[in-house]
């Protein structure tokens, strides 16, 4: 079971390196990202854009690009579609977000004729290595699914549910986060999560344990359960945190992202690749991890 960062690093460089396709790479800090990757032989990065303003992001970066490969587009579109089309003809492995908004990198992803969207539904997860807990945890869904109803949470959570267990987890623990620990009917997100309890006890979400409502203190301590009289095989042990909606998960990623200085990863699943997307303000460790993570999902 990888349970931090240094952990997956580790991992990531004893496999074989995978060919990772930037889309509009002409952004300082996921240049910085790739060549520490690259660096690592983690990967083997493959550079989409304009090729002086790649140069000269590199230059703003203090980075060498001088031996990657680099294949000419201009403008976000171009650039998505040609990252998608390399991605579609086998020369790369994985799909990288560089300068490029996440909705137009989405819309090459998700076109029916091009793309790369597979059969099911797509989600964004984020994996935390917060260091006052004892292990990862994957979090979902803070970029992609705005208003998820029951049946998308499900298939949110198998998609968490497939990160987990490539990080060694063999029967993940979800926690459905809500803004409080008891069902409410004036709270939808309750009645969800005791939805997806129940469906995970039927064996209708197969291969792991599922629990909540939980606020979140509850989710991840222990002490909090004990003290409000929780009893839980998930709460303070969860392996994936299950938000209600794109803005408390959003809002939950991004305090964490700019008010901390915890690793964090995020990337797109469900597709034929793992999408590695951050948000362009992102910082590179943040970058950089989310590679690791992308890479050792292929």
């Amino acid at each position: 079971m990888i349970k931090s960062f240094t952990e997956l690093e580790t991992a990531a460089k004893k496999n074989v390196s995978k060919k990772v396709v930037l889309a509009m790479a002409e952004e300082a800090d996921a240049l910085k990202a790739v060549s520490a990757a690259a660096e690592a032989d983690v990967i083997i990065p493959i550079l989409v854009g304009n090729a002086a303003a790649i140069a000269s992001a590199a230059k703003e970066a203090s980075v060498d690009i001088s031996n990657l490969k680099i294949v000419e587009a201009d403008g976000e579109k171009a650039c998505a579609a040609k990252a998608v089309e390399l991605i579609r003809e086998g020369i790369g492995d994985c799909l990288m977000k560089g300068k490029t908004a996440t909705a137009t990198i989405m819309k090459a992803v998700l076109d029916k004729n091009t793309g790369l969207r597979g059969s099911g539904v797509l989600s964004h997860v984020a994996i935390l290595n917060p260091p006052t807990y004892h292990k990862l945890i994957v979090m979902t869904d803070s970029a992609l699914n705005i208003a998820p109803e029951l049946k998308e949470k499900v298939a949110i959570t198998e998609n968490a549910l497939s990160v987990s267990r490539k990080l060694g987890v063999e029967k993940p623990r979800v926690a459905v986060i809500g803004a409080v620990e008891k069902v409410n009917p004036a709270m939808p997100a309750t009645i969800d999560a005791a939805a997806l309890s129940k469906m995970a006890d039927r064996g209708q979400i197969k291969n792991c344990i599922i629990d909540g409502p939980f606020a979140l203190d509850n989710a991840i301590s222990s002490k909090s359960c004990e003290i409000k009289g929780i009893k839980t095989e998930v709460g303070g042990d969860a392996d994936v945190l299950l938000f209600p909606d794109i803005e408390a998960a959003n809002v939950f990623y991004k305090s964490l992202a700019y008010l901390t200085d915890y690793p964090i990863a995020g990337l797109i699943v469900g597709a034929d690749v793992p999408v590695i997307l951050t948000s362009r303000s992102d910082s590179d460790d943040i970058k950089y991890y989310s590679i690791l993570a992308g890479v050792s999902l292929v």
